[in-house]
């Protein structure tokens, strides 16, 4: 089944050159679409919420887009200085781990905190940090865990009326960020404690009936680790400290998960006080640089495989043309060219048309992408003609036809008018003529 739902009144349906075919979801950065570029590649894009400006922005972003793609959904392209600000990002097919509804354990749960760690150190040693990190941003891919939404959200949350601390899931909120500090990449580090045990156990850490129980049991209480096996029990407490300084960095999280780097389970990698987690050592008996590191965890990850129902617009197209009988095969390039024009930037985009007779069986065929009520006929995607090809080919060998017929459309308005004042100079020149004859 699809993930994303359709868009609604007053979503863009396209941005720059990404047309939007529908929501993925809401967070705190901002409004989440499916996307594809005019090539066909099926992107995710993120509409920020308000209008970031200045330099702090635009320097995260191009320091996202240099975020290694282990474990990540890689940054594809950024506009921030437009009337509504995106970021594009690699879209991943796969349920979120919250949607997934699956409780880990063993080897998986192994896997999955080592790909978060792997994420979170490819994020750190690019100098970015998430400030978002929960459940739903971690999606259970066909390559293993990634994690996603990352470079998108302010920089600092220093109070509860902070938007992106409302939009956020509390839970996976930092202490110091509740007490008004930044959310720096030890709060990104708590965060990966609490999935690892929302992996675990399927329910949120200190969840509680309201913000402020929620921020209680943060500031005071600790969550039972007794679901975690051994080895990471050490590892989720470390992480889950009250004190950021007394956290351990993502890479040492990482080295500590990894095959033949891990020490004794009794003696959990000690905390980092103030470590940059980009200049972190490996420990004894590791001789392992970040890109080695981000190898070793990507590879895995790797290991855990999800199965997701989630086609593109492509797929879904292409897959009910192929069900359509020969005859119909050859009549629905008809049909979906009566449904697309040229824009004057010379890009197709979808109208609504009155269809060729006999085209009952096509547009059922291709339900849920084409809409139809009587012979009138509508694409439901502004983006099917980026996602589907063999459309996009149909429209290239077609172009100039099509692009002949816009230009007679837009003369068509403009002729009753010219016609109506033809007539009534006719009728003056008349009069002027009869008058004279009376005169």
């Amino acid at each position: 089944m699809r993930v994303a739902r359709e868009l609604i009144v007053g979503d863009p349906w396209r941005l720059g050159g990404y047309r939007l075919a529908g929501r993925l979801g809401t967070g705190a950065p901002g409004v989440v679409y499916e996307g594809y570029g005019q090539g066909g590649e099926r992107v995710a894009v993120t509409v920020l919420h308000g209008r970031p400006g200045g330099e702090a922005p635009a320097a995260e972003a191009a320091a996202a887009r240099r975020v290694a793609s282990s474990c990540t959904a890689s940054v594809l392209d950024a506009d921030l200085d437009g009337p509504r600000p995106y970021i594009v990002s690699r879209y991943v097919e796969g349920p979120s781990l919250r949607r997934a509804g699956r409780v880990f354990g063993g080897d998986d749960l192994h896997g999955l905190a080592a790909a978060v760690a792997t994420a979170l150190t490819a994020l750190h040693d690019a100098g970015v940090v998430h400030r978002d990190l929960t459940p739903d941003n971690v999606i259970l891919g066909g390559d293993g865990p990634r994690v996603i939404g990352f470079g998108m959200t302010p920089g600092r949350v220093t109070s509860l009326t902070a938007t992106g601390l409302r939009a956020r899931v509390p839970s996976y909120t930092a202490p110091e960020v509740f007490t008004g500090g930044a959310a720096g990449t030890p709060a990104d580090v708590f965060a990966w404690g609490g999935i690892v045990l929302y992996a675990a156990t399927g329910e949120d850490p200190f969840a509680a009936g309201s913000l402020g129980a929620v921020m209680h049991r943060i500031l005071s209480l600790d969550p039972d680790l007794g679901p975690l096996p051994r080895l990471l029990r050490p590892l989720a407490a470390a992480a889950l400290a009250k004190d950021p300084r007394a956290r351990p960095a993502a890479r040492d999280l990482l080295i500590a998960l990894l095959p033949g780097c891990a020490p004794d389970p009794g003696t959990a990698a000690p905390p980092r006080a103030g470590t940059d987690p980009g200049t972190a050592a490996p420990r004894a008996g590791t001789d392992l640089g970040t890109a080695a590191l981000l190898r070793a965890g990507a590879e895995m990850a790797a290991g855990i495989r999800t199965a997701c129902d989630d086609p593109g617009l492509g797929a879904l197209a292409e897959s009910a043309y192929a069900a359509l009988g020969p005859a119909d095969r050859e009549r629905a390039p008809a049909v979906f060219l009566r449904l697309v024009a040229i824009a004057p930037d010379g890009q197709p985009v979808a109208r609504e048309a009155r269809v060729p007779a006999g085209s009952e069986r096509v547009l059922r065929g291709f339900a849920g992408l084409v809409a139809h009520r009587g012979k009138e006929a509508r694409l439901v995607h502004q983006a099917l003609p980026y996602a589907w090809p063999r459309l996009g080919a149909w429209i290239e060998a077609d172009r100039a036809r099509l692009v002949a017929r816009e230009r007679f459309a837009r003369l068509l308005p403009p002729l009753p008018v010219a016609l109506v004042v033809l007539a009534l100079l006719a009728l003056l020149a008349a009069g002027v003529i009869v008058a004279g004859r009376i005169v």
